[in-house]
């Protein structure tokens, strides 16, 4: 069975989402040899994207956008971003373009189908409300969370009111010399 693969970047009091939060998170992902690396090393290590929506709008737009190349993002780190398929989580979006597929009907019936197909990993970006529903089915099995070292103040949270708990299990962690630490977690059934 395939694994899902959630990998997502927050500040250090937890803000995932908010307006500005890129542009502070920026100095982090964007020419870090590192992060480099451990982006790489997860993204050819799957041969499928998982997306919510406003995150497959965003990539949809910025990456095609990129032509092969952009300052501080590795070439084949986009060629890689732009073949892979993906499958976007949408009850609103009516068409794709970008090798995409809208997953049709009940959500967790659609990514537990995925999960079942052969292959390897299927990565997942982006945190939000779609998180939610796939932790309280237990489809979430790994994730990697990147934790700049900023403190941003108001904006939504990872896991901000998620119901039931969660355990998670450590199994690994990265220190970078930017300051960013990455957690490695495996989702507990």
């Amino acid at each position: 069975m395939r694994k899902l693969v959630e990998v997502t970047f927050m500040s250090l009091d937890g803000v995932i989402d908010a307006p500005g939060l890129v542009e502070q998170a920026r100095p982090y992902f964007l020419s870090d040899e590192e992060h480099s690396a451990l982006s790489w090393e997860l993204i050819s290590g799957a041969d499928a994207l998982l997306l919510g929506r406003k995150t497959y709008e965003f990539f949809a737009e910025a990456y095609p956008a990129m032509g092969g190349s952009a300052p501080g993002v590795p070439a084949k780190f986009i060629d890689r971003m732009n073949a892979i398929p993906k499958y976007v989580a949408s009850r609103t979006l009516k068409e794709t373009k970008w090798n995409a597929s809208i997953i049709k009907g009940d959500l967790v019936e659609g990514v537990a189908k995925l999960k079942q197909q052969p292959g390897g990993d299927i990565l997942k970006y982006g945190t939000g409300i779609l998180d939610h529903e796939l932790l309280e089915h237990n489809l979430i099995d790994i994730f990697h969370l990147f934790l700049y070292p900023f403190i941003f103040g108001n904006g939504i949270r990872l896991f901000e009111n998620l119901k039931p708990a969660r355990h998670l299990e450590l199994v690994g962690t990265r220190q970078f010399k930017s300051g960013a630490l990455i957690l490695t977690y495996r989702c507990m059934k």
